[in-house]
């Protein structure tokens, strides 16, 4: 890690709860949300600052910026993009823009510590599956990996650099990081029982579009799908002792998408270009080919 210390301030308002938050590398300083979806243009300066104050910084402490950049509300999203755009701007500091997938990657894998160290000390394979509700009766997910940032040595580094690093975590002291893995999907939610079924069905989990199949894995499936399509999900979960739902991460936070900004400065990946992810521009549809 860097040696420098980078205070983070990070948005994400593309979702009815509006959340700021306040980080110093990967430690949390502050962070404060509202919930009132209709007045994130009216509350969020006000929430902005009450925020820094808790943290004790001011805007020209902040290091790095980020912000959420969807899928999300349309509208929402949008807002929280034009406030970092011109922070970042107006005080000459790199922003990043986090994709909602990857943020609720690194909120299940926070909320989900112990499952995942203990899965892990037995050599079992653990992946998390951040699932969104994009409306239109459609989920659109992806996964990742998370392995130890050791273990193995040469053959988990070429495994690290061969798959989309988006952070870092600490678990009982050992460091492990989380790789994007495969593609992003989008179904129909009647359709996700019989999609994970199929990337199942040899009794290793195969994701499309990755190099890799994990035997003996466990997934852990969460987002803010669960209050739209719960029992389609649960259904999709009980078929397989593979998968195990998180019922905690069913909004994005801007706890996790800092997170995601500190290591994006860290790695020095390049800043800017803020644009808000549309799925149905850049995805296709109809997810895995029957």
């Amino acid at each position: 890690m860097a040696d420098d210390i980078k205070n983070i301030l990070g948005i994400d308002s593309s979702t009815g709860r509006l959340s700021v938050a306040v980080s110093r590398n990967e430690k949390l300083l502050s962070e404060m949300t509202d919930c009132d979806s209709m007045k994130h243009m009216v509350n969020i300066v006000g929430l902005l600052d009450k925020t820094l104050r808790k943290a004790k910084v001011t805007i020209g402490d902040i290091d790095v910026f980020g912000v959420n950049l969807g899928p999300g509300d349309f509208t929402g999203t949008r807002i929280g993009i034009s406030v970092i755009k011109t922070l970042a701007w107006l005080e000459r500091k790199p922003s990043f823009g986090i994709n909602s997938l990857d943020v609720f990657a690194v909120g299940i894998s926070l909320e989900n510590k112990k499952f995942i160290s203990r899965c892990l000390s037995r050599n079992i394979p653990v992946l998390v599956m951040p699932c969104l509700d994009v409306r239109k009766a459609e989920v659109y997910f992806s996964f990742y990996e998370i392995t130890a940032e050791t273990d193995n040595g040469i053959r988990e580094k070429e495994r690290a650099e061969r798959k989309s690093y988006i952070a870092g975590i600490e678990i009982r002291g050992r460091r492990y990081i989380i790789n994007k893995v495969g593609e992003n999907f989008l179904v129909n939610n009647t359709e996700l029982k019989g999609f994970l079924s199929r990337m199942t069905a040899s009794g290793i989990l195969n994701i499309p579009g990755s190099i890799d199949g994990y035997r003996n894995s466990k997934v852990l499936i969460g987002g803010n799908c669960f209050s739209s399509y719960g029992k389609t999900i649960s259904d999709a979960v009980s078929q397989n002792n593979i998968f195990k739902l998180d019922k905690k991460t069913t909004y994005p936070r801007a706890r996790y998408l800092n997170i995601c900004a500190y290591f994006n400065a860290v790695r020095k990946v390049e800043s800017g270009n803020l644009i808000p992810v549309y799925v149905r521009e850049f995805m296709p549809f109809g997810g895995m080919k029957k």
